[in-house]
């Protein structure tokens, strides 16, 4: 057999189911998961008990039987969250269950039971696997067959019937996640030089000038930061020790440390990856770079005209809770 005779879209035609699961998978660049940043969170109950509440949202679940041909995605959505059961666990020992949104087609090329009205279905539910392999991360680790996305792992300890938000680990993947970045360059602009060390008991902007305020993407959920300086003068022996960071507004990241004993150009870098809070998310952003350095240690790092500074930024999307 050759193509199927209709395309999407020709008038007055009515094309496949198939072709109509093509335009999912097209949509989702043949990826799969959630659609939205914070869709299908899986959390403990607010009164701890023996389920979880799986909240409303979106999905795009890859169809892996190849009945029909490939290419096929289903699109769901759940308007309004619901509570599923989690079994107990007995003294002898615990256990892991995935939380998962499956497609039960009966039509697609597997086994399943057709709903009392085929018209209304339903054909997709959140469901429980329970006793999965310690670690699991995926649906398609214990069945590679099933058409469905994963949202996240129940680890319940031995006499559990409670569970906890410390039990939930979330594995929601995005279908087709926005990422944005870019590369800010700095070159020979020190003409008076900028020296980093002489401080040691708070951080200072290093080099100076080394500061951005752009505007944040509305979608973005992380940014990560990452800083490489070439060409820093250590104009004598006088041994350089301290730290660089980089910084996103009120957030900064992890101090990495320089030390340099000899007289010379040398290179330093810093990064961090920063969570982006609600507020921050379509709000302009500043982004700085600074220094901090040794007490006891009066070496010194300086930028100047033979200092080039690379800055990437890389804004991403991923699942969050809110």
């Amino acid at each position: 057999m050759g193509w199927d005779g209709i395309p999407w879209f020709v008038e007055n035609t009515a094309a496949s189911e198939e072709t109509l699961r093509l335009i999912a998978e097209v949509a989702a660049s043949g990826g799969e998961g959630i659609v939205g940043r914070a869709d299908l969170v899986v959390s403990a109950l607010e009164a701890p008990a023996d389920g979880v509440q799986v909240g409303p949202g979106a999905m795009v679940a890859k169809r892996h039987s190849t009945a029909g041909g490939g290419n096929q995605a289903y699109a769901a959505r759940m308007p309004t969250g619901e509570q599923v059961g989690i079994e107990p666990t007995s003294a002898d020992g615990g256990r892991s269950d995935l939380v998962i949104a499956r497609v039960e087609d009966p039509y697609g090329g597997e086994t399943w039971p057709a709903p009392e009205d085929p018209e209304i279905g339903p054909y997709v539910f959140t469901r429980v696997i329970p006793d999965v392999p310690a670690g699991t991360t995926s649906i398609l680790d214990v069945d590679p067959d099933s058409t469905a996305v994963t949202l996240a792992r129940i680890d319940l300890p031995a006499g559990t019937s409670a569970i906890t938000s410390g039990m939930v680990k979330d594995l929601r993947q995005i279908a087709r996640p926005r990422t944005q970045s870019g590369r800010r360059y700095l070159a020979g602009a020190w003409t008076s030089p900028d020296d980093v060390g002489a401080i040691k008991d708070e951080w200072e902007a290093f080099p100076l000038g080394a500061t951005w305020t752009e505007k944040v993407p509305e979608w973005a959920t992380h940014v990560s930061v990452h800083v490489h300086l070439t060409g820093l003068l250590h104009p004598d022996a006088v041994e350089a020790r301290g730290q660089l960071r980089v910084s996103f507004n009120d957030q900064h990241g992890v101090g990495m440390p320089y030390g340099v004993t000899q007289a010379g150009r040398v290179s330093v870098q810093a990064g961090h990856k920063f969570l982006l809070a609600p507020e921050d998310r379509g709000q302009m952003g500043d982004i700085d770079i600074e220094g901090i350095g040794t007490v006891g240690v009066n070496g010194v790092l300086r930028a100047d005209a033979y200092t080039v500074l690379s800055l990437d930024v890389a804004y991403s999307q991923e699942p969050v809770s809110g």
